[in-house]
């Protein structure tokens, strides 16, 4: 009963969602603009998006071992799988499925994969939140006197207070974590005590490979890579963006990828499959009320948005999934 208050829950949030995308357009007229894009500019974009995987694989790879990094297959599979099954299902899946297949493949166990799950989770919040704030310092006199969107402009600038404010928060944290780990793991021992005994060392051993990875920071070569990975990942899932405006010829300002970027990240905190309904619904405010797009054209952006930012990913991941004849309890049962 349960699960399928669950299922009819997520179900109708999804369809109340694409309602509200949908009002109001001519589905006929979004159908000609889809059926005229530029195919060369939406099989760049689909590139452009998996290019991203390999950025992701070989961040990794660095964060999991520095010196001996696992394979690099095995690395991608468990990413591919991860990310679709994030895609398709209205949960975070990826941040569970990843850590266990990588444990599957090699001696690297569940807990301490998590541990560097979490330190990626940290570097895209960082990448994120630096993208969208100097997007809104760049636009902040533009979108303030101009009175087609200064009604709006509260969205961006509370984003922006809120934004400042987490990475502050984030970097001190951090940076307190680096320095005083010793202090900050006896309190993460003294909550363990908290949590079941079978589940106690693996607590323990989430926090230490975690504070682990900080030390990459002393690993010059290894720390580089990261970084220019994690770069590589945002200028591709905003890069993607923008050349799908290209494919329908109706190009935004390339930082307005980081705005769109970061409310579409924002948008899957809405339990739908894929952000289904979520992101479109966003996206098309986005676009609307700041970009002047109308109902049409922002219905047939915010689809190829859609259609780039997750086909790949889907296609990858369900391929090796099938192949390796893969079922979905095999990739949530920790080892």
């Amino acid at each position: 009963m349960k699960r399928t208050l669950q299922i009819s829950g997520i179900v109708a949030l999804t369809a109340l969602f694409l309602y509200l995308f949908l009002r109001n357009a001519d589905l006929a007229a979004v159908g000609r603009m889809l059926r005229s894009v530029n195919v060369f500019w939406v099989a760049l974009a689909l590139a452009v998006n998996l290019s991203a995987l390999f950025f992701r694989t070989v961040r990794w790879r660095t964060l999991l071992d520095p010196d001996n990094p696992p394979p690099f297959y095995a690395t991608f599979f468990a990413n591919a799988v991860g990310y679709m099954l994030s895609t398709v299902l209205p949960i975070r899946a990826a941040d569970v499925a990843r850590p266990v297949l990588i444990a599957r493949r090699t001696n690297h166990r569940v807990s301490g994969a998590l541990g560097t799950i979490l330190t990626e989770r940290v570097l895209d919040l960082f990448s994120i939140l630096v993208l969208f704030v100097y997007f809104a310092a760049r636009r902040w006199t533009e979108f303030s006197t101009n009175p087609a969107t200064a009604k709006w402009f509260f969205i961006v600038k509370s984003g922006a207070i809120a934004a400042t404010a987490v990475l502050a928060a984030l970097g001190t944290f951090m940076v307190g974590l680096y320095f005083f780990s010793d202090s900050i793991r006896r309190l993460h021992e003294w909550l363990g005590r908290f949590v079941p005994k079978r589940f106690r060392d693996s607590w323990m051993h989430f926090f230490d490979t975690f504070v682990e990875t900080l030390e990459i920071v002393k690993h010059r070569t290894a720390f580089a890579k990261v970084i220019l990975c994690t770069a590589g990942i945002w200028a591709a899932l905003t890069g993607q963006f923008y050349i799908a405006s290209l494919a329908l010829a109706r190009p935004v300002p390339y930082d307005a990828t980081f705005f769109i970027t970061g409310v579409g990240a924002l948008s899957l905190a809405i339990p739908t499959p894929g952000g289904v309904g979520g992101f479109h619904k966003v996206c098309q405010l986005v676009l609307t009320h700041f970009y002047a797009f109308d109902i049409d054209s922002s219905v047939a952006t915010a689809f190829l948005y859609h259609l780039v930012g997750t086909v790949p990913v889907i296609v990858t991941g369900l391929t090796l999934f099938v192949r390796q004849g893969l079922r979905l309890r095999d990739v949530t049962n920790a080892p």
